[in-house]
């Protein structure tokens, strides 16, 4: 049985229709009453898809009256209601939808929400619920997940990214972690008055973004704000210059309010039937697209390290986020990725990263006593140079 354990932190009540949606869904395995896909596969699909939808919900609202759930006179309304989150994730389905949550996670049946960076138990269900719940996001998202290949990671229709893993891979049930991307933009102002950012800060990333001369390379862990702060960013280029953007991300993650902007989104599964790689895409968008800036959403492997740095060699400005404890962090893990270890490698790498990248950002969450996350902060702004064997960095205002 499905228990809630918190209410939304917006004031509203637990909501209780959340409880009929294990025993609908036994029912309709019962009477052999499929759940139709949340996006269609083919055109076929997509003509039959709201008549499919039509039905599904006439057959929720029979189920409710038959088996007396609800008042006779109230299924038709709740049918509606409950068909939405059952055809996309169920229980999960309406945290998708609260502006003020950043992600979702499932552990053996438990379910929490971290909303501005702080974690709350919000649920709890049978772990079966939730394992039936992964295979069908997964068919949705066009990969398996079964024991043989027990991991997935697909984008969910509102783009966001949904990655799970099962036994026996798991040895305590199915996890689920979604990263909800956010849906409010961020201004560099509104980071000012929300103390993300100081004053001077900002000016002096205005100033850099807005004269096209600088590369940056933001770093965090996740989860720290690294996407919104780079959309802010790029929401600083004035649209009146008509300013060529070329942008490349693996999941939808950066809101770019320029016109001009070429974006290429390369999914896995993209990936393996094209045999179009990241690397590919984002040497295309630099050498044979014009962009007066690129944007490559996350590095994470060698191929996007490499053309990330090629990109800084040939005259192009280009923005970034990368995993790291530091600036300093964050460029040895990219010229790390981008040598694949070879030491050799990596000091050729090191004078070109210098070179190419002009400002290194950190950001980060405060942490409490207690060891709570709390506000993000951004905690450095630092020039990149090198002295030909090690990086030099310096503040903003040296």
């Amino acid at each position: 049985m499905l228990t809630t354990m918190a209410a939304p932190t917006n004031g509203a009540a637990p909501d209780e229709l959340n409880y009929l949606i294990p025993r609908l869904q036994s029912a309709l395995l019962a009477r052999n009453v499929p759940i139709p896909p949340w996006r269609a596969r083919s055109q076929d699909e997509h003509k039959g898809l709201e008549p499919a939808r039509d039905n599904f919900v006439l057959d929720l609202a029979r189920i409710l009256a038959e088996e007396k759930l609800l008042p006779s006179e109230s299924a038709m309304a709740a049918a509606k209601e409950l068909a939405q989150r059952m055809i996309g994730l169920g229980v999960l389905e309406p945290f998708l939808h609260q502006l003020d949550v950043e992600e979702v996670i499932v552990r053996n049946g438990l379910v929490q929400v971290i909303r501005a960076g702080k974690t709350e138990v919000v649920l709890h269900a049978p772990d079966e619920y939730f394992h039936g719940l992964a295979q069908r996001a997964a068919e949705m998202g066009g990969k398996p997940l079964r024991a043989a290949e027990p991991f997935v990671s697909v984008a969910l229709p509102d783009g966001s990214r949904f990655t799970a893993m099962i036994p026996p891979l798991s040895r305590r049930g199915t996890a689920i972690t979604i990263r909800v991307f956010a849906r409010r933009d961020l201004s560099l102002d509104q980071m000012v008055a929300e103390k993300v950012i100081s004053e001077r800060q900002m000016e002096f990333l205005k100033n850099a973004v807005q004269r096209f001369r600088t590369s940056i390379l933001i770093s965090g862990r996740p989860g720290a704000g690294k996407t919104t702060l780079l959309n802010s960013l790029l929401g600083l280029i004035p649209l009146h210059l008509q300013t060529q953007l070329c942008a490349a991300e693996t999941f939808e993650e950066l809101h770019i309010p320029n016109p001009h902007t070429a974006r290429a989104v390369v999914s896995d599964s993209f990936a393996d039937g094209d045999g179009v790689s990241m690397s590919d895409v984002v040497n295309t968008l630099y050498t044979r697209m014009r962009p007066r800036v690129l944007v490559i959403g996350e590095i994470v492997d060698a191929g996007e390290a490499r053309e990330f740095i090629r990109a800084l060699n040939l005259g192009v400005v280009a923005h970034a986020t990368i995993h790291g404890n530091s600036v300093l962090d964050a460029l040895y893990r990219l010229e790390d990725l981008a040598s694949e270890g070879n030491l050799a490698l990596e000091q050729a790498y090191r004078e070109r990263i210098a070179r190419g990248i002009g400002i290194g950002i950190h950001i980060d969450t405060d942490i409490d006593a207690n060891g709570n996350d709390g506000p993000r902060r951004v905690k450095e702004i630092v020039r990149i140079a090198s002295d030909g064997t090690r990086y030099v960095l310096g503040g903003i205002g040296d």
